[in-house]
């Protein structure tokens, strides 16, 4: 559910940012509905509301673009050997340790900048190699969009365990007033019990 939210905001160019700012909550919690695989109908309801579509054509909602009015997938309109050279260049890896890790020769491996379209092993291969999944390799904005929500979580996670750090320390002070207490009256009980004993002789 939320990634087809997030792929109908791509289409309609709607920014995260701006979709949280219509919908009245924070870019963090907009990430938080895009990474859900479920939803409430009424949050449904509302958000088909703020980006203009009705809760049918959410459901029904084609995520694959369309090219000169023919329907398309990405993976065709994405040159495969164009993205693996891009993300070469990017992550600037040696090509002759590629090519080790893809288990062919350098010219075999430079034939594949060439080609539009990888075949499933070729595919494999390459996503093996550079250690990222089939999705991050196919859909390159996919990957910004992971990125920026482990971002998010990751800056909710060090909010929360500031926090319980925080409780911690407060529950250790408390601990240690409550430790000084106890010890005070152990000492007042055996002060008293010595006064009884000098009152008894």
């Amino acid at each position: 559910m939320g990634q087809r939210l997030k792929q109908i905001l791509k289409q309609k160019k709607v920014k995260i940012v701006d979709f949280a700012d219509m919908a009245g909550f924070t870019n963090q919690i907009a990430h938080y509905h895009l990474r859900k695989s479920d939803m409430k109908r009424s949050t449904l309801e509302k958000f088909c509301e703020i980006i203009g579509v009705t809760p049918e054509e959410f459901y029904e909602w084609n995520s694959t673009p369309s090219v000169n009015g023919e329907k398309g997938t990405e993976s065709t309109i994405l040159h495969h050997g164009g993205r693996l050279m891009e993300l070469i260049g990017e992550r600037g890896l040696n090509k002759t340790r590629l090519a080790k890790r893809l288990g062919m020769s350098r010219r075999t491996m430079y034939n594949l900048f060439e080609k539009e379209a990888f075949g499933a092993e070729e595919l494999d291969r390459v996503v093996r190699a550079l250690e990222m999944t089939t999705t991050s390799f196919l859909h390159p904005g996919a990957l910004e969009d992971t990125r920026q929500a482990e971002n998010d979580e990751m800056l909710a996670l060090r909010e929360k365990y500031y926090k319980l750090l925080e409780e911690h320390n407060m529950l250790l002070k408390s601990y240690s007033s409550l430790k000084e207490g106890l010890e005070l009256a152990k000492k007042d009980i055996l002060q008293l019990r010595k006064q009884a004993r000098s009152k008894k002789a």
